[in-house]
């Protein structure tokens, strides 16, 4: 079945509910979502709730874990009979590189190029420094990188993402091994579905085509389908519905938002219906508002929205502020960087400053550390290639404790943390292959600066975070931030309003309105939109139009 669900519609807890069914019927199941996050969900419904534990018949997990468990790992070296495959980070100086147009100054990493089921390549990273269109790119690089890649495949290296491409090599060209994977389990479900890879749907109508599985279940929601940077589409999904013949029941219930918000996000996807709010929080009155806010200092939503928010009773601890990129993030947030520095100095600059009280240290913070740690000592940053993680990890946390005092120059805690990141390196190895000041490299205009005040955080009871990062999850109250007019791109308040005022959507735009629409509907109560104030009245007008009240203070 094609389990088509909208948001609020408890579509992830349907559908761990089956598969808890299913392993009390002592049928094998493989549940699988798109994202850990999606798959925690799950297994608490079955594990908490309904209290199953599963036991080794049944898989749940990511789909791209699911591949490499059952197919890429135990069947990708006979590809090329080869070695068995190791996944390799993008970043890895173990990847090579290639000049566009012969241009030495135009470098590009083929980790930065993706294989496509088809067997064409793809672009999925374009550095801003090579100054040069991604079809340029494509047209200078695209068959060097394909080839490079074939041979790291001979040499047993593979990227995370072409992992899949070699899963599905793997299960078109060896019928046998497809079927076999097919008959481990009775069902496979896919929650997500609709931000699932284009070469992870390849390798699902495979599997499923090969006559072993006995039941495909597809669970998602094409309007949320917002993952295209990794070929994920609304129309690869509904095709792989189409083509297996799956039964759709659309769940157009929503149990998490108000009804007033529903009715305004309806404009921001292809259905003309709003979804039905039968939650809690249904007949909630609060109309979704509209604030005007000036971009030159987009810091000031926050105190607007925590202001409005005390006004309405809602806990600041079950609201959340979203916008569609990293940078207005840092806008927002009062990190956004009034000098150049290099991304090596400032995560690191980061991590010392959560070391030291001014947040907190997470796990994708020590690992950025690791990375440069290990740029440092043995010229790349495959932590993975490393036998033994110990005595890095041990250097990290070296690296942290020793690193300069931040209440200095900006340009001289760069060089003295250079100086710190030699002596950690000089115990990691005899000869380390980078310098520290090769690794973490000052500027010119850094003088003058307190480093303290680019490493940590202005204090704020809420911070903004990306459309992205909040993705499956809900709030009591919202606020979406649209994006200023930035150099010649057109501003995103007019593409959010295209709908509005009746206008075509373009294909290639149709993705940012579907983040539009998981933005707004994550709110249950209150839903909030910050519009900058360059744009418009017409726009303005279309907002309120379509049942957005302004708010001028």
């Amino acid at each position: 079945m094609f389990l088509a669900a909208c948001p609020g519609s408890g579509k992830t807890r349907t559908a761990a509910t089956r598969v808890g069914r299913l392993i009390r019927s002592d049928v094998a199941v493989a549940a699988c979502s798109y994202t850990n996050v999606g798959v925690a969900a799950i297994r608490d419904v079955i594990t908490k709730e309904l209290g199953i534990v599963p036991n080794s018949r049944h898989f749940i997990g990511t789909l791209h874990r699911f591949l490499l468990r059952y197919v890429t790992y135990p069947f990708g070296h006979v590809l090329f009979n080869g070695p068995t495959l190791r996944l390799v980070q993008d970043e890895s100086a173990l990847w090579p590189v290639l000049l566009v147009d012969g241009d030495a100054r135009k470098r590009i990493s083929i980790a930065s190029f993706r294989m496509r089921p088809d067997r064409s390549m793809r672009l999925q990273n374009l550095p801003l420094t090579i100054g040069s269109s991604p079809e340029q790119v494509m047209e200078s690089c695209a068959d060097e990188a394909r080839a490079q890649k074939i041979r790291m495949l001979r040499r047993g290296l593979v990227s995370f993402d072409d992992a899949m491409y070699v899963a599905l090599r793997v299960l078109q060209t060896h019928p046998a091994i497809a079927a076999s994977v097919a008959r481990r389990f009775a069902e496979l479900l896919i929650d997500e579905a609709q931000d699932t890879s284009e070469l992870q749907l390849a390798c699902v109508r495979e599997i499923a085509d090969s006559g072993g599985l006995d039941s495909l279940t597809l669970v998602g929601d094409i309007e949320q389908s917002i993952s295209a940077y990794t070929g994920a589409s609304a129309e690869g999904c509904e095709a792989l519905a189409t083509h297996r013949g799956l039964t759709r029941i659309d769940l157009v219930e929503n149990h998490r938002s108000s009804q007033k918000i529903c009715n305004v996000a309806v404009h921001f996807c292809s259905r003309t219906t709003p979804d039905v709010a039968v939650g809690p929080d249904a007949s909630h009155p609060v109309e979704p508002e509209l604030l005007v806010y000036d971009p030159r200092d987009a810091r000031t939503v926050l105190p607007r929205f925590e202001s409005r928010l005390a006004e309405l009773g809602e806990d600041l601890r079950d609201a959340a502020v979203l916008a569609r990129s990293n940078k207005l993030c840092d806008e927002i947030n009062g990190v956004a960087l009034v000098v150049d520095i290099a991304p090596r100095p400032l995560l690191l600059g980061r991590a010392v400053a959560a070391v030291r009280g001014s947040g907190t240290l997470s796990r994708s913070d020590v690992e950025l550390v690791e990375r440069l740690l290990c740029f440092a000592a043995h010229g790349h940053e495959d932590v993975s290639a490393l036998q033994d993680r110990r005595e890095l990890r041990s250097g990290v946390m070296c690296l942290l404790r020793a690193a300069p005092e931040l209440d200095t120059d900006l340009r001289a805690w760069i060089r003295a943390a250079s100086r710190t990141l030699d002596q950690v390196t000089a115990t990691l190895v005899a000869t380390p292959a980078k310098t520290g000041g090769q690794v973490l490299r000052s500027a010119a205009g850094q003088e003058g600066h307190v480093a303290r005040q680019f490493f940590t955080p202005q204090p704020a009871t809420l911070s903004a975070q990306t459309v992205h990062d909040i993705k499956g999850e809900s709030r009591g109250a919202t606020l979406v931030v649209i994006d200023k007019t930035r150099g010649r791109a057109r501003g995103q308040s007019s593409l959010w309003a295209q709908p509005l005022l009746g206008e075509a959507v373009a294909p290639e735009d149709a993705e940012e309105l579907r983040i539009a629409y998981v933005a707004l509907t994550r709110a249950r109560r209150y839903s909030a939109v910050a519009i900058p104030n360059d744009c418009p009245e017409d726009i303005i007008g279309a907002f309120k139009a379509v049942g957005f009240r302004l708010r001028n203070s």
